[in-house]
């Protein structure tokens, strides 16, 4: 006679059901053993929708201020209380178009932009239009780096630590890592065809701290080999390589005394966009990089703009309830205006996200109100703001990319292919473009004026 299996599956069906529900409880992306888990809501076709009802958390003062935007763009809204706050930035972005000076970009993200998806190609319009060759900074170590288009990178021999974690680590760096070599260390970068700016470069960086004087071996296009002098600093120092053309370089380290921060691969003019995006970032783990080490990389890069795109680590909460999101972001914001004074930033929404609701992909509920949210954070604290949101096409667009053929964006419908990072980061290009166009109109008028 067979074995009945029934009352086995039955279990089994209960057990798993069991496990979902729990996992129900949690919000956002946890980490267990190594992998990342994903966050479940079995319950979400049944469940009833507060959010839709909830009380509007921002009403923009500035609205009626607004200049209309011209047809496929969207325009950074201005709430820094300057008239121009972008005018120092651009007048040094046309002195790069002739060779002559540079500008850097700080890019905060979470994994919306990791492995340089979206920034990549926004990078890559902007220094064919502006100058600039190489990607900029890098890490000594990379969770994608396989995955990465703009620079092949290799690695070996390392300890890592991030805000993720080791948040009270004294020796985080900008990008929030830090990394101490170990036996057998190397990191390996490479230029990449893919892009038509990142296959060569003449200027390579390596940020470090170190208790005491030693050398780094640098080896250039697998030939040119230096000992670099590394001069004892408990703040985050530079050494600078130059040649006329590096298509790529490798770097080993003693084992005492040295912290790693990055590298750069750049070239002495033009633009730079520094991706600094972690995966599961909300933006609030940023507060643990130490400023002094934010201020120390400023002194040494001079930043012209700091970018936060945050808001799918946060995009999980069952209340429309931000209040301690903002009072978080508020914190870090002014953490940062110290570090970084006189430096503008920009805030960006949070993308669109679906969420299965009768068989269907739409828009997750919250998604709204968390726009209200980062809208009122830049209006607080005077910074500008970029709607991502509303530039990727608004209410269900990340169900549109996940859908279109070819696919822009992955099936978990959050997060953008490279595909999609290509249309929303020319979408930013144009919005980043039409700030320069103004202020080339403008000074046109005024040089009329004057004759």
């Amino acid at each position: 006679m067979s074995k009945n299996y029934i009352p086995q599956a039955f279990y089994f069906t209960l057990a798993v059901a069991g496990i979902l529900g729990i996992l129900s409880m949690f919000e956002g992306e946890k980490s267990l053993l190594g992998y990342t888990i994903k966050p479940v809501s079995i319950f979400s076709d049944i469940i009833k929708d507060n959010i839709a009802q909830a009380k509007p958390l921002f009403v923009d003062s500035l609205v009626l201020e607004s200049e209309p935007s011209p047809k496929d763009v969207v325009c950074f809204r201005n709430f820094t209380g300057e008239k121009y706050p972008l005018d120092k930035l651009v007048g040094e972005l046309l002195k790069s178009k002739e060779k002559k000076g540079k500008v850097r970009i700080a890019w905060y993200g979470d994994s919306f932009s990791d492995g340089d998806i979206l920034v990549s190609d926004l990078r890559d319009t902007l220094q064919s239009l502006y100058g600039g060759n190489g990607v900029g900074f890098v890490p000594i170590t990379s969770e994608v780096a396989g995955f990465r288009r703009s620079v092949i990178h290799s690695f070996g021999g390392w300890n890592t630590s991030s805000i993720l974690t080791n948040s009270g680590s004294s020796h985080l760096g900008i990008n929030g890592f830090s990394y101490a070599p170990d036996s057998g260390n190397y990191v390996f970068y490479k230029g990449t065809n893919h892009f038509r700016h990142t296959s060569a470069f003449s200027t390579f960086r390596l940020f470090y701290t170190s208790a005491y004087d030693q050398k780094a071996r640098i080896m250039l296009n697998r030939k040119d080999n230096r000992d670099m002098e590394m001069h004892a600093s408990a703040t985050p120092a530079m050494i600078t390589i130059q040649a006329d053309t590096i298509r790529q370089v490798s770097a080993r380290f003693n084992l005492a005394g040295i912290t790693c921060y990055g590298a750069s691969l750049e070239d002495e003019t033009g633009i730079y966009i520094d991706n600094f995006a972690i995966k599961g970032n909300s933006g609030l783990g940023l507060q643990a990089i130490p400023e002094k080490n934010l201020a120390a990389f400023d002194s040494l890069l001079q930043y012209d703009m700091i970018v936060l795109q945050f808001g799918l680590n946060v995009s999980n909460s069952p209340t429309p309830n931000f209040t301690s999101y903002i009072k978080g972001m508020s914190k870090l914001i002014s953490k940062l205006k110290q570090a970084f004074p006189d430096t503008p930033i920009l805030l960006l929404s949070v993308s669109d996200r679906s969420q299965r609701r009768q068989g269907q992909f739409v828009t997750m509920p919250v998604i709204p109100i968390l726009i209200q949210a980062q809208e009122k954070i830049a209006f607080d604290n005077k910074l500008l703001f970029w709607n991502l949101f509303e530039a990727m096409g608004g209410e269900n667009s990340m169900a549109g990319f996940a859908n279109s053929k070819p696919a822009l964006a992955n099936k978990d419908y959050t997060h953008l292919n490279f595909a999609g990072g290509r249309k929303v980061g020319l979408s930013f290009a144009r919005s980043f473009i039409y700030e320069v166009e103004k202020y080339q109109k403008r000074r046109k008028s005024l040089a009329v004026v004057a004759k």
